[in-house]
């Protein structure tokens, strides 16, 4: 698989569209931010055509966009919570460099 999923990751994002109802969470690269790209995350509907979906567990399912694939090629989410905060971890072999904040990066 091009994306991997731990199951912490998994476990989350079951609780996040159970919470609000969704059954499909999205997944895209946006332009933007101080280092050129930006993750979004939304919910959808119903995946598009070119869109990659995984499996989080039963009916619900993370769609991957189809014109951020390129981007999100080997993909690790991982899903980490401590005393703190709590976050949802994204480690992408694509990424060249992120900004001083950590909000945008820049690929190959």
């Amino acid at each position: 698989m091009f994306i991997k999923l731990t199951d912490t990751a998994k476990a989350y994002l079951e609780n996040v569209c159970t919470r609000e109802k969704q059954k499909y969470v999205h997944l895209s690269v946006k332009g933007g931010g101080c280092a050129g790209f930006s993750y979004h995350w939304n919910f959808t509907d119903t995946p598009e055509k070119n869109d990659e979906v995984l499996n989080i567990k039963d009916d619900k399912k993370l769609v991957i966009d189809g014109m951020s694939l390129v981007h999100l090629m080997g993909l690790i989410i991982d899903y980490r919570q401590d005393i703190f905060c709590s976050v949802l971890q994204i480690e992408n072999p694509n990424v060249k460099s992120n900004c001083g904040c950590g909000e945008s990066f820049n690929v190959v």
